[in-house]
């Protein structure tokens, strides 16, 4: 029997927002839903207009798939309508906040979102993120590679190294291995990610430096000759734009090299300890920290027409966004904490040249304040999505596993701890950002969840499944489509040049893996832009719903280490079982449809193997 409680539902998808981003002005239609039996007399929406309260009620407007569906007109007053659901039963009154369900009335950490100043970026919805450490995916220009012994860089010399070799650690060689890897590497290989389903590349820093990883930058201005220079940036996001695709540059403003023109120039840019010694970023003496109370290093990286922000921005590059490095601990500094005013400034540079622009974090943790609309675009979604999903995998969290009074504590994560921490983080957030989130798994930063041994293909797969589940883009790190070899012990692992051999049995099933992943993102409109509704945490099976006004699909990921039966509650999201036997990836559903007096109850009871996920479209009630 379905709990109605568990069927409540609305999010700010246009299944239950009339129009996400209205105007001052405007009337929105905002909807709720849930199974037509359920006992609800009265529906409510609640919101604050200058900050009274407000209660519109809803009425039912439609009956479909076995759900009623409740609609309230709410006015725009104001450039953001915060609300929250109540629904009168007959003993009890329940609000429904984007966290969920309770009998007590909420504060407003969780209303529902809608804002009238921003829109997300247009290409947005469908689009397959992929990255690229430039100096390992492929090398278009032998010329430009950097030689042995070429320059000196710290008392140390660069090392050319073959393609198939194994990077050095940094111990081995401060790094400074090169593979030759460069931009119009990447322009040759835009026909294959294009077949793969890429729509966006995001790279890692090609400015001038040293190093192999390039956040060293010693000029901002101008590409790294090792990677064509700017001509060849020019050449491959013309190429990118002409192939309909989308280019996004990584960049580290928190802090320079060490042989930046600023620190050779003297600028006083920086800051410095007691002893008059640049400081530097976490102790690393070849990363000095910029100090943005200097408001002329302002306007050389983002407030001047042609700063360093802006100009990547404008032709003949027209970048589509910028990944900031260490965004969690820019232009902050002990009694220093100019990052909130800073933050604004910067981002609101970055859209006066280009509206559409995606601006991406790196922040590890909990940055809900920074996710409202005016500021990031998204951060690197670990703490939401990475995190979770490698945890309840059985590799522990990162930073707990660096701690020696924690991280020899050995947790196996539940289903519902997985659903719980996800939706602390989307349940603070307006939907036009939740379909934004950049959601990976794998990076530069993090060791490739395939290469340890505790991960076989199926964990891996479910990694994949889960970046259709959860709202956002899923991001592809380069090579993981090719179960590309690594080491988990040095970032230095994570950065193997990509395999452009034929891929064996176990690259193939990665690709085609990946492949249908991509597919169905760009193609069907549920994992688009659609909603996610979870259907079910148990043990360690987890189940979402993903529609949209056409198609539902469900997808189930279990890391139980046995064979488990579920009963599937399909019903929740109107349906009542899959549409076939078998589901996208070809894996054979086992089960049956739990049926009441004859007709379907919106139960399917299915046999789950272990460490399988399954992803299907699902038939829905009449």
């Amino acid at each position: 029997m379905l709990n109605w409680l568990d069927s409540i539902y609305s999010d700010g998808t246009k299944t239950f927002v009339s129009d996400p981003a209205p105007r001052i002005g405007d009337t929105v239609e905002i909807r709720i839903r849930f199974l037509k039996e359920a006992p609800v007399e009265h529906v409510m929406v609640m919101s604050l207009p200058d900050g009274l309260e407000r209660y519109d009620e809803a009425f039912p407007t439609k009956e479909e798939h076995g759900l009623v569906y409740y609609t309230a007109r709410v006015p725009v007053t104001e450039y953001r309508l915060c609300y929250y659901f109540c629904l009168a039963a007959k003993d009890t009154v329940y609000f429904y906040t984007q966290n969920g369900l309770t009998t007590y009335i909420p504060d407003h950490t969780y209303d529902f979102r809608l804002r009238t100043d921003f829109r997300k970026p247009s290409w947005a919805d469908g689009a397959v993120m992929y990255q690229i450490f430039p100096e390992r995916f492929a090398n278009g220009d032998p010329s430009n590679d950097v030689q042995d012994g070429e320059f000196e860089y710290r008392g140390n010399k660069p090392v050319h190294r073959n393609w198939d070799d194994i990077p050095y650690t940094y111990d081995e060689a401060k790094s400074l291995d090169f593979f030759g890897g460069d931009l119009d590497g990447i322009r040759e290989k835009l026909p294959y990610l294009q077949d793969l389903g890429v729509t966006v590349l995001y790279l890692n820093p090609v400015f001038a430096a040293y190093s192999n990883h390039k956040y060293d930058c010693i000029d901002y201005e101008h590409v790294d000759p090792h990677f064509g220079g700017d001509e060849a940036l020019e050449r491959l996001c013309r190429a990118v734009h002409d192939a309909g695709m989308k280019i996004i540059l990584d960049i580290s403003i928190n802090h320079t090299g060490i042989e930046h023109k600023w620190v050779k120039e003297g600028r006083p840019y920086y800051f410095r300890q007691e002893d008059g010694y640049l400081q530097c970023w976490l102790g690393v003496d070849t990363l000095p920290t910029l100090n943005y109370t200097s408001m002329e290093l302002r306007d050389k990286v983002w407030r001047e027409k042609h700063s360093v922000l802006r100009k990547w921005l404008q032709p003949p590059y027209c970048i589509d966004g910028w990944r900031f490095d260490v965004a969690d601990v820019f232009a902050r500094n002990g009694r220093v904490q100019v990052a909130d005013e800073c933050w604004k400034e910067l981002c609101a540079a970055i859209r006066e040249e280009n509206p559409d622009a995606m601006i991406i974090a790196e922040e590890w943790g909990d940055k809900a304040e920074y996710l409202q609309g005016d500021l990031w675009t998204t951060p690197m979604n670990y703490f939401g999505f990475g995190r979770v999903i490698r945890q309840f995998a059985g590799l522990g969290d990162p930073f707990l596993n660096r701690q020696p009074l924690l991280g020899g504590v050995h947790y196996t994560m539940t289903a519902k701890d997985a659903a719980a921490r996800a939706r602390e983080h989307y349940a603070k957030i307006p939907q036009f950002l939740a379909d934004c989130q950049m959601n990976l798994f794998d990076s530069h930063d993090i060791p490739r969840m395939h290469n340890f041994d505790s991960i076989g293909f199926e964990k891996w797969k479910s990694a994949v499944v889960a970046q259709l589940l959860w709202p956002g883009i899923p991001c592809i790190y380069y090579g993981d489509e090719r179960a590309i070899g690594g080491y988990t012990y040095h970032d230095h692992g994570f950065r193997y040049p990509m395999p452009w051999n034929e891929p064996d049995e176990e690259g193939k099933k990665h690709y085609v893996t990946i492949k249908t992943m991509t597919g169905l993102r760009r193609n069907v409109g549920a994992f688009a832009s659609g909603s996610a509704q979870l259907l079910y945490a148990e043990g360690r099976i987890l189940a979402i719903a993903r529609f949209d006004g056409e198609r539902t699909y469900a997808g189930i990921i279990s890391m139980e280490e046995e064979e488990r039966t579920i009963d599937l509650p399909l019903g929740l999201a109107g349906a009542f079982g899959p549409k076939s036997g078998t589901d996208v990836f070809g894996s054979k559903i086992r089960g049956e449809v739990i049926r009441e007096d004859g007709t379907a109850s919106g139960t399917f009871r299915m046999q789950v193997p272990a460490l399988a996920s399954f992803l299907f479209e699902c038939e829905l009630m009449a």
